[in-house]
Protein backbone atom coordinates (compact mmCIF):
# COMPACT_ATOMS: atom_id res chain seq x y z
CA UNK A 1 0.00 0.00 0.00
CA UNK A 2 2.53 2.47 0.66
CA UNK A 3 4.50 1.73 -2.25
CA UNK A 4 1.58 2.42 -4.10
CA UNK A 5 1.23 5.93 -2.34
CA UNK A 6 4.54 6.48 -3.32
CA UNK A 7 4.31 5.71 -6.67
CA UNK A 8 1.12 7.99 -6.95
CA UNK A 9 2.49 11.12 -5.60
CA UNK A 10 5.93 10.45 -7.99
CA UNK A 11 3.02 10.03 -10.66
CA UNK A 12 2.09 13.38 -9.93
CA UNK A 13 5.00 15.16 -9.66
CA UNK A 14 5.91 14.32 -13.30
CA UNK A 15 2.21 15.33 -14.05
CA UNK A 16 3.02 18.70 -12.60
CA UNK A 17 6.30 19.20 -13.25
CA UNK A 18 4.95 17.92 -17.03
CA UNK A 19 2.78 20.64 -17.12
CA UNK A 20 4.88 23.39 -15.80
CA UNK A 21 7.31 22.64 -18.79
CA UNK A 22 4.54 22.97 -21.32
CA UNK A 23 3.37 26.10 -19.41
CA UNK A 24 6.71 27.65 -19.77
CA UNK A 25 7.00 27.01 -23.46
CA UNK A 26 3.48 28.42 -24.03
CA UNK A 27 4.76 31.57 -21.76
CA UNK A 28 8.21 32.33 -23.86
CA UNK A 29 6.38 32.01 -26.91
CA UNK A 30 4.25 34.36 -26.22
CA UNK A 31 6.51 37.03 -24.85
CA UNK A 32 8.54 36.68 -28.08
CA UNK A 33 5.00 37.81 -30.22
CA UNK A 34 2.82 39.63 -27.38
CA UNK A 35 5.76 41.24 -24.65
CA UNK A 36 3.66 44.03 -23.61
CA UNK A 37 0.40 42.07 -22.92
CA UNK A 38 2.53 38.83 -21.47
CA UNK A 39 3.89 41.76 -18.92
CA UNK A 40 0.81 42.83 -18.00
CA UNK A 41 -0.65 39.13 -17.39
CA UNK A 42 2.47 38.39 -16.01
CA UNK A 43 1.68 41.30 -13.24
CA UNK A 44 -1.85 40.59 -13.03
CA UNK A 45 -0.67 37.01 -11.97
CA UNK A 46 2.09 37.99 -9.78
CA UNK A 47 -0.89 40.51 -7.74
CA UNK A 48 -3.57 37.46 -7.60
CA UNK A 49 -0.92 35.77 -6.03
CA UNK A 50 0.46 38.20 -3.49
CA UNK A 51 -3.41 38.45 -2.10
CA UNK A 52 -4.36 34.84 -2.58
CA UNK A 53 -1.35 34.47 -0.06
CA UNK A 54 -2.01 37.46 2.46
CA UNK A 55 -5.88 38.09 2.05
CA UNK A 56 -5.79 40.52 4.73
CA UNK A 57 -3.87 42.77 3.19
CA UNK A 58 -6.07 42.90 0.37
CA UNK A 59 -8.96 43.66 2.78
CA UNK A 60 -7.01 46.83 4.17
CA UNK A 61 -6.49 48.09 0.41
CA UNK A 62 -10.23 47.53 0.22
CA UNK A 63 -11.20 49.42 3.53
CA UNK A 64 -8.66 52.09 2.23
CA UNK A 65 -9.73 53.28 -1.03
CA UNK A 66 -13.07 52.65 0.02
CA UNK A 67 -13.88 56.07 -0.82
CA UNK A 68 -12.07 56.32 -4.28
CA UNK A 69 -15.52 55.96 -6.17
CA UNK A 70 -15.26 58.22 -9.50
CA UNK A 71 -11.89 56.96 -10.99
CA UNK A 72 -13.26 54.78 -13.11
CA UNK A 73 -11.96 52.23 -16.05
CA UNK A 74 -13.52 51.54 -19.69
CA UNK A 75 -13.44 48.64 -21.50
CA UNK A 76 -15.84 47.86 -24.32
CA UNK A 77 -18.77 50.51 -22.47
CA UNK A 78 -17.97 48.57 -19.80
CA UNK A 79 -17.59 50.59 -16.73
CA UNK A 80 -16.12 49.67 -13.59
CA UNK A 81 -14.65 52.25 -10.69
CA UNK A 82 -11.54 51.60 -8.80
CA UNK A 83 -12.44 50.20 -5.84
CA UNK A 84 -15.00 47.85 -7.50
CA UNK A 85 -11.91 46.65 -9.69
CA UNK A 86 -10.09 46.53 -6.84
CA UNK A 87 -11.91 44.68 -4.64
CA UNK A 88 -12.79 42.09 -7.54
CA UNK A 89 -9.36 40.93 -8.23
CA UNK A 90 -9.20 40.73 -4.14
CA UNK A 91 -12.01 37.93 -4.22
CA UNK A 92 -11.01 36.23 -7.00
CA UNK A 93 -7.29 35.89 -5.57
CA UNK A 94 -9.41 34.76 -2.33
CA UNK A 95 -11.45 32.22 -4.21
CA UNK A 96 -7.85 31.10 -5.99
CA UNK A 97 -6.81 30.86 -2.35
CA UNK A 98 -9.85 28.52 -1.23
CA UNK A 99 -9.70 26.27 -4.64
CA UNK A 100 -5.68 25.59 -3.68
CA UNK A 101 -6.44 24.52 -0.36
CA UNK A 102 -9.22 22.44 -0.93
CA UNK A 103 -7.43 21.04 -4.01
CA UNK A 104 -3.70 20.52 -3.06
CA UNK A 105 -3.42 21.11 0.39
CA UNK A 106 -5.87 18.70 1.67
CA UNK A 107 -7.11 21.75 4.01
CA UNK A 108 -10.85 22.09 3.78
CA UNK A 109 -11.74 25.77 3.06
CA UNK A 110 -15.38 26.55 3.37
CA UNK A 111 -16.61 30.05 2.29
CA UNK A 112 -19.41 31.45 4.50
CA UNK A 113 -22.57 33.31 3.25
CA UNK A 114 -23.86 35.45 6.16
CA UNK A 115 -28.00 35.99 6.28
CA UNK A 116 -27.56 34.04 2.83
CA UNK A 117 -31.28 32.79 3.08
CA UNK A 118 -32.64 36.53 2.94
CA UNK A 119 -30.38 37.40 0.91
CA UNK A 120 -31.73 34.83 -1.73
CA UNK A 121 -34.87 36.07 -0.80
CA UNK A 122 -34.45 39.76 -1.76
CA UNK A 123 -32.20 39.12 -5.18
CA UNK A 124 -35.22 36.58 -6.06
CA UNK A 125 -38.09 39.51 -5.86
CA UNK A 126 -35.16 41.52 -8.04
CA UNK A 127 -34.44 38.63 -10.75
CA UNK A 128 -38.09 37.86 -10.62
CA UNK A 129 -39.11 41.70 -10.91
CA UNK A 130 -36.57 42.09 -13.93
CA UNK A 131 -38.54 39.14 -15.74
CA UNK A 132 -41.17 41.47 -15.63
CA UNK A 133 -38.95 44.54 -16.94
CA UNK A 134 -39.29 45.72 -20.29
CA UNK A 135 -35.41 45.74 -20.63
CA UNK A 136 -35.25 42.27 -19.20
CA UNK A 137 -31.29 41.54 -19.72
CA UNK A 138 -30.41 44.93 -18.83
CA UNK A 139 -32.41 44.94 -15.83
CA UNK A 140 -31.07 41.02 -14.85
CA UNK A 141 -27.34 42.52 -15.53
CA UNK A 142 -27.86 45.43 -13.31
CA UNK A 143 -28.85 42.63 -10.37
CA UNK A 144 -25.70 40.79 -10.97
CA UNK A 145 -23.15 43.49 -11.88
CA UNK A 146 -24.39 45.56 -8.48
CA UNK A 147 -27.05 43.71 -5.92
CA UNK A 148 -24.29 40.51 -5.96
CA UNK A 149 -21.65 41.92 -6.44
CA UNK A 150 -22.36 43.90 -2.77
CA UNK A 151 -23.31 40.81 -1.45
CA UNK A 152 -20.06 38.76 -2.39
CA UNK A 153 -17.67 41.41 -2.36
CA UNK A 154 -17.93 43.83 0.26
CA UNK A 155 -20.33 41.60 2.55
CA UNK A 156 -19.22 37.46 2.20
CA UNK A 157 -15.59 38.46 1.28
CA UNK A 158 -14.83 40.01 4.50
CA UNK A 159 -16.48 38.27 6.43
CA UNK A 160 -14.41 35.46 5.29
CA UNK A 161 -11.12 37.23 5.72
CA UNK A 162 -11.51 38.70 9.33
CA UNK A 163 -10.78 35.21 11.31
CA UNK A 164 -9.17 37.43 14.08
CA UNK A 165 -9.37 40.70 16.56
CA UNK A 166 -6.06 41.40 15.04
CA UNK A 167 -7.39 41.51 11.47
CA UNK A 168 -10.85 43.70 12.74
CA UNK A 169 -8.83 45.88 14.67
CA UNK A 170 -6.36 46.54 11.82
CA UNK A 171 -8.92 46.91 9.07
CA UNK A 172 -11.00 49.43 11.38
CA UNK A 173 -7.56 51.54 12.21
CA UNK A 174 -6.97 51.58 8.38
CA UNK A 175 -11.25 52.90 7.75
CA UNK A 176 -10.34 55.50 10.16
CA UNK A 177 -7.30 56.42 8.77
CA UNK A 178 -8.99 57.27 5.49
CA UNK A 179 -11.51 59.09 6.64
CA UNK A 180 -9.05 61.47 8.49
CA UNK A 181 -7.02 61.70 5.20
CA UNK A 182 -10.66 62.30 3.31
CA UNK A 183 -11.14 64.88 5.98
CA UNK A 184 -7.70 66.92 5.48
CA UNK A 185 -8.83 66.76 1.74
CA UNK A 186 -12.47 68.38 2.24
CA UNK A 187 -10.58 71.16 4.52
CA UNK A 188 -8.17 71.93 1.54
CA UNK A 189 -11.02 72.30 -0.56
CA UNK A 190 -12.00 75.50 0.96
CA UNK A 191 -9.37 77.30 -0.02
CA UNK A 192 -10.05 76.84 -3.68
CA UNK A 193 -13.13 78.57 -2.86
CA UNK A 194 -14.97 82.04 -3.67
CA UNK A 195 -15.59 83.13 0.29
CA UNK A 196 -17.19 86.08 -1.47
CA UNK A 197 -19.59 84.68 -4.34
CA UNK A 198 -20.95 81.73 -3.51
CA UNK A 199 -21.90 78.93 -0.81
CA UNK A 200 -18.73 77.72 0.97
CA UNK A 201 -18.97 74.44 2.15
CA UNK A 202 -16.47 71.45 2.73
CA UNK A 203 -16.72 69.62 -1.08
CA UNK A 204 -14.63 67.11 -2.73
CA UNK A 205 -11.79 68.07 -4.35
CA UNK A 206 -10.42 67.50 -8.09
CA UNK A 207 -7.37 67.43 -10.07
CA UNK A 208 -7.58 67.96 -13.55
CA UNK A 209 -11.35 67.42 -13.80
CA UNK A 210 -11.28 63.94 -11.68
CA UNK A 211 -12.65 63.69 -9.18
CA UNK A 212 -11.32 60.49 -7.47
CA UNK A 213 -14.45 61.12 -4.46
CA UNK A 214 -17.30 62.52 -6.46
CA UNK A 215 -18.48 66.05 -6.60
CA UNK A 216 -21.14 66.11 -4.29
CA UNK A 217 -20.47 66.63 -0.53
CA UNK A 218 -22.67 64.16 0.99
CA UNK A 219 -20.01 61.55 -0.42
CA UNK A 220 -17.71 62.97 2.00
CA UNK A 221 -20.52 63.06 4.65
CA UNK A 222 -21.73 59.27 4.55
CA UNK A 223 -17.45 58.23 5.18
CA UNK A 224 -17.46 60.53 8.23
CA UNK A 225 -20.76 59.88 9.28
CA UNK A 226 -19.24 56.51 10.27
CA UNK A 227 -15.34 57.50 10.90
CA UNK A 228 -16.56 59.76 13.58
CA UNK A 229 -17.75 56.31 15.77
CA UNK A 230 -15.30 54.05 14.20
CA UNK A 231 -12.68 56.58 16.38
CA UNK A 232 -15.06 56.23 19.45
CA UNK A 233 -14.50 51.89 19.35
CA UNK A 234 -11.04 52.27 18.53
CA UNK A 235 -10.90 53.43 22.41
CA UNK A 236 -11.64 49.48 23.32
CA UNK A 237 -8.04 48.34 22.21
CA UNK A 238 -6.37 52.18 22.85
CA UNK A 239 -7.27 52.70 26.38
CA UNK A 240 -4.79 54.75 27.34
CA UNK A 241 -5.51 58.62 28.84
CA UNK A 242 -3.36 59.97 25.93
CA UNK A 243 -5.33 57.94 23.24
CA UNK A 244 -8.93 59.43 24.75
CA UNK A 245 -7.82 63.01 24.83
CA UNK A 246 -6.38 62.24 20.88
CA UNK A 247 -9.42 60.09 20.24
CA UNK A 248 -11.30 63.40 21.54
CA UNK A 249 -10.01 66.10 19.76
CA UNK A 250 -10.37 63.74 16.57
CA UNK A 251 -14.29 63.30 17.05
CA UNK A 252 -14.41 66.76 17.28
CA UNK A 253 -13.34 67.88 14.29
CA UNK A 254 -14.71 64.99 12.15
CA UNK A 255 -17.97 66.08 13.69
CA UNK A 256 -17.18 69.83 13.04
CA UNK A 257 -15.85 69.20 9.00
CA UNK A 258 -19.13 67.08 8.84
CA UNK A 259 -21.04 70.53 10.07
CA UNK A 260 -18.93 71.76 7.58
CA UNK A 261 -20.69 69.92 4.02
CA UNK A 262 -23.71 71.64 4.90
CA UNK A 263 -25.29 68.65 4.20
CA UNK A 264 -28.60 68.53 6.20
CA UNK A 265 -29.37 64.34 5.82
CA UNK A 266 -25.67 64.47 7.69
CA UNK A 267 -26.59 67.12 10.70
CA UNK A 268 -29.71 65.44 11.38
CA UNK A 269 -28.32 61.21 11.07
CA UNK A 270 -25.06 62.94 13.37
CA UNK A 271 -28.18 64.21 15.72
CA UNK A 272 -29.87 61.37 16.11
CA UNK A 273 -26.45 58.85 16.24
CA UNK A 274 -25.18 60.86 19.64
CA UNK A 275 -28.94 60.72 21.11
CA UNK A 276 -28.66 57.20 20.44
CA UNK A 277 -25.12 56.75 21.91
CA UNK A 278 -25.44 58.48 25.04
CA UNK A 279 -28.94 56.95 25.76
CA UNK A 280 -26.94 54.04 25.89
CA UNK A 281 -23.92 55.47 27.89
CA UNK A 282 -26.64 56.92 30.88
CA UNK A 283 -23.63 57.07 32.78
CA UNK A 284 -21.98 59.51 31.16
CA UNK A 285 -25.10 62.05 30.99
CA UNK A 286 -24.29 64.52 33.66
CA UNK A 287 -20.52 63.95 32.91
CA UNK A 288 -19.80 64.50 29.59
CA UNK A 289 -23.32 65.32 28.36
CA UNK A 290 -23.97 68.80 29.21
CA UNK A 291 -20.89 71.13 28.35
CA UNK A 292 -20.83 69.47 25.08
CA UNK A 293 -24.27 69.69 24.52
CA UNK A 294 -23.94 73.87 25.59
CA UNK A 295 -20.68 74.06 22.98
CA UNK A 296 -22.57 71.99 20.22
CA UNK A 297 -25.09 74.86 20.40
CA UNK A 298 -22.34 77.41 20.42
CA UNK A 299 -21.22 75.85 17.26
CA UNK A 300 -24.52 75.40 15.43
CA UNK A 301 -26.18 78.89 15.69
CA UNK A 302 -23.58 80.35 13.39
CA UNK A 303 -23.91 77.55 10.98
CA UNK A 304 -27.71 77.25 11.11
CA UNK A 305 -27.47 81.21 10.56
CA UNK A 306 -25.26 80.43 7.38
CA UNK A 307 -27.31 77.74 5.76
CA UNK A 308 -30.53 79.86 6.14
CA UNK A 309 -28.90 81.81 3.84
CA UNK A 310 -28.66 79.49 1.35
CA UNK A 311 -32.38 78.12 1.25
CA UNK A 312 -32.70 79.04 -2.48
CA UNK A 313 -29.87 76.20 -3.26
CA UNK A 314 -31.76 73.63 -0.31
CA UNK A 315 -35.28 74.34 -1.65
CA UNK A 316 -34.32 73.61 -5.07
CA UNK A 317 -32.76 70.63 -3.71
CA UNK A 318 -35.70 69.51 -1.67
CA UNK A 319 -37.91 70.06 -5.25
CA UNK A 320 -35.89 67.69 -6.96
CA UNK A 321 -35.85 64.72 -4.20
CA UNK A 322 -39.57 65.37 -3.59
CA UNK A 323 -40.35 64.89 -8.00
CA UNK A 324 -37.75 61.62 -7.70
CA UNK A 325 -40.00 60.87 -4.91
CA UNK A 326 -43.20 61.43 -6.82
CA UNK A 327 -41.71 59.73 -10.16
CA UNK A 328 -41.18 56.55 -7.69
CA UNK A 329 -44.57 56.43 -6.25
CA UNK A 330 -45.70 56.84 -9.66
CA UNK A 331 -44.30 53.98 -10.82
CA UNK A 332 -45.56 52.11 -7.88
CA UNK A 333 -48.67 52.92 -8.26
CA UNK A 334 -48.23 51.37 -12.02
CA UNK A 335 -46.68 48.28 -10.96
CA UNK A 336 -47.12 47.69 -7.58
CA UNK A 337 -46.17 44.04 -6.91
CA UNK A 338 -42.85 43.56 -8.82
CA UNK A 339 -42.16 46.93 -10.16
CA UNK A 340 -40.27 47.90 -13.72
CA UNK A 341 -37.41 46.10 -12.96
CA UNK A 342 -33.38 46.59 -11.56
CA UNK A 343 -32.09 49.66 -12.75
CA UNK A 344 -34.88 51.17 -14.43
CA UNK A 345 -35.17 53.81 -12.14
CA UNK A 346 -33.04 56.23 -14.17
CA UNK A 347 -34.70 55.62 -17.13
CA UNK A 348 -38.31 56.38 -15.36
CA UNK A 349 -36.50 59.71 -14.86
CA UNK A 350 -35.62 59.90 -18.27
CA UNK A 351 -39.10 59.55 -19.69
CA UNK A 352 -40.44 62.24 -17.06
CA UNK A 353 -40.50 65.69 -19.18
CA UNK A 354 -41.32 67.95 -16.03
CA UNK A 355 -37.73 66.68 -14.05
CA UNK A 356 -35.93 66.68 -17.76
CA UNK A 357 -37.12 70.12 -18.10
CA UNK A 358 -36.21 71.92 -14.96
CA UNK A 359 -33.10 69.81 -13.61
CA UNK A 360 -31.23 68.36 -17.47
CA UNK A 361 -29.86 64.94 -17.04
CA UNK A 362 -31.38 62.02 -15.34
CA UNK A 363 -30.82 61.04 -11.87
CA UNK A 364 -30.67 57.95 -9.94
CA UNK A 365 -32.84 57.50 -6.69
CA UNK A 366 -31.59 59.39 -3.87
CA UNK A 367 -32.98 57.20 -1.35
CA UNK A 368 -32.93 53.34 -1.50
CA UNK A 369 -36.43 53.00 -0.70
CA UNK A 370 -37.59 55.29 -3.71
CA UNK A 371 -35.44 53.33 -5.64
CA UNK A 372 -36.71 49.88 -4.41
CA UNK A 373 -40.31 50.69 -4.59
CA UNK A 374 -40.12 52.07 -8.26
CA UNK A 375 -37.58 48.98 -9.17
CA UNK A 376 -39.02 45.86 -7.40
CA UNK A 377 -42.34 46.79 -6.22
CA UNK A 378 -44.18 46.05 -2.99
CA UNK A 379 -42.50 42.51 -2.83
CA UNK A 380 -38.86 44.05 -3.27
CA UNK A 381 -38.95 46.59 -0.41
CA UNK A 382 -40.25 43.89 1.51
CA UNK A 383 -37.68 41.19 0.90
CA UNK A 384 -35.04 44.19 1.69
CA UNK A 385 -36.69 45.07 4.71
CA UNK A 386 -36.38 41.68 6.22
CA UNK A 387 -32.96 41.58 4.92
CA UNK A 388 -31.78 44.62 6.84
CA UNK A 389 -34.32 43.33 9.69
CA UNK A 390 -32.47 40.96 10.12
CA UNK A 391 -28.46 41.95 10.41
CA UNK A 392 -29.85 44.79 12.92
CA UNK A 393 -31.74 42.59 14.99
CA UNK A 394 -28.23 40.52 15.47
CA UNK A 395 -26.05 43.76 16.27
CA UNK A 396 -28.50 44.75 19.16
CA UNK A 397 -28.67 41.65 20.29
CA UNK A 398 -25.26 40.96 20.48
CA UNK A 399 -25.23 44.48 22.78
CA UNK A 400 -27.73 43.30 25.02
CA UNK A 401 -26.01 39.86 25.47
CA UNK A 402 -22.27 41.09 25.87
CA UNK A 403 -22.74 44.22 28.05
CA UNK A 404 -18.67 44.00 29.03
CA UNK A 405 -17.89 44.77 24.77
CA UNK A 406 -20.04 47.78 25.12
CA UNK A 407 -17.69 50.10 24.23
CA UNK A 408 -16.61 48.67 21.15
CA UNK A 409 -20.25 47.22 19.68
CA UNK A 410 -22.07 50.44 20.40
CA UNK A 411 -19.94 52.94 18.61
CA UNK A 412 -19.51 50.79 15.74
CA UNK A 413 -23.09 50.03 15.58
CA UNK A 414 -24.41 53.23 15.47
CA UNK A 415 -21.34 54.14 12.83
CA UNK A 416 -22.90 51.21 10.82
CA UNK A 417 -26.77 52.47 11.60
CA UNK A 418 -25.84 56.17 10.57
CA UNK A 419 -24.43 55.27 6.87
CA UNK A 420 -27.71 53.01 6.63
CA UNK A 421 -29.90 55.79 7.35
CA UNK A 422 -28.21 58.03 5.17
CA UNK A 423 -28.77 56.20 1.92
CA UNK A 424 -32.46 56.79 2.31
CA UNK A 425 -31.16 60.24 1.20
CA UNK A 426 -28.43 59.19 -1.02
CA UNK A 427 -27.28 56.74 -3.69
CA UNK A 428 -24.49 54.62 -2.53
CA UNK A 429 -27.11 51.71 -1.07
CA UNK A 430 -25.67 48.93 -3.47
CA UNK A 431 -21.85 50.14 -2.77
CA UNK A 432 -18.96 48.76 -1.23
CA UNK A 433 -19.46 52.58 0.92
CA UNK A 434 -22.44 51.02 3.08
CA UNK A 435 -22.09 47.06 2.74
CA UNK A 436 -18.21 47.03 3.75
CA UNK A 437 -18.95 49.05 6.69
CA UNK A 438 -22.00 46.49 7.64
CA UNK A 439 -19.93 44.06 6.73
CA UNK A 440 -17.00 45.00 9.71
CA UNK A 441 -19.61 45.19 12.14
CA UNK A 442 -21.14 41.78 11.08
CA UNK A 443 -17.54 40.20 11.49
CA UNK A 444 -17.70 42.42 14.66
CA UNK A 445 -20.76 40.65 16.34
CA UNK A 446 -19.55 36.93 15.13
CA UNK A 447 -16.19 37.08 16.86
CA UNK A 448 -17.87 38.74 20.08
CA UNK A 449 -20.01 35.93 19.69
CA UNK A 450 -17.49 33.56 19.46
CA UNK A 451 -16.11 34.73 22.70
CA UNK A 452 -12.67 35.81 20.06
CA UNK A 453 -12.78 39.03 21.24
CA UNK A 454 -10.62 40.00 24.66
CA UNK A 455 -12.69 42.02 27.17
CA UNK A 456 -11.09 45.07 28.05
CA UNK A 457 -11.29 47.13 31.16
CA UNK A 458 -14.05 49.49 30.15
CA UNK A 459 -13.36 53.23 30.44
CA UNK A 460 -14.89 55.01 33.83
Amino acid sequence: MLKNILNQNYNNKKLILAILFFVSILAIAFFCFFPDIFLLILIIIIILLFFAIKPEIGLYFMVFFLPVIHINFNYNNLVIPFIDLLSLIIGISFLVRIIYFNLFNNIIEKIIFPYLSVFLLFFGAIVISSLFSDNIISSLWYNLRWILFFYLIYLVLPYNIIKSEKILKNSIIIFVISGLIIACIGLTSLYSQDWQNEFVRVRPLGWYNIYPFGQNQNLLAEIWIATIFFVLALKYWFNSIVFKKIAGIMVVLLSLILLGTFSRAAWIILLLQLFIYFLYKKKLIIKKIIVPIILILIILFPLVVYMNKIQDQNKSSTENRWLLTQISLQAFNNKPIFGYGGGEFINLVADNLRFRAKYGDPLDSHGVWQKILAENGIVGVIAFAMFSFCIFKDFFICVKKHQEKINLLLPLIIGCLGVFLFEFFNTSYYKGKLWLVIALVVVTVKLVNENKIYARKSEN
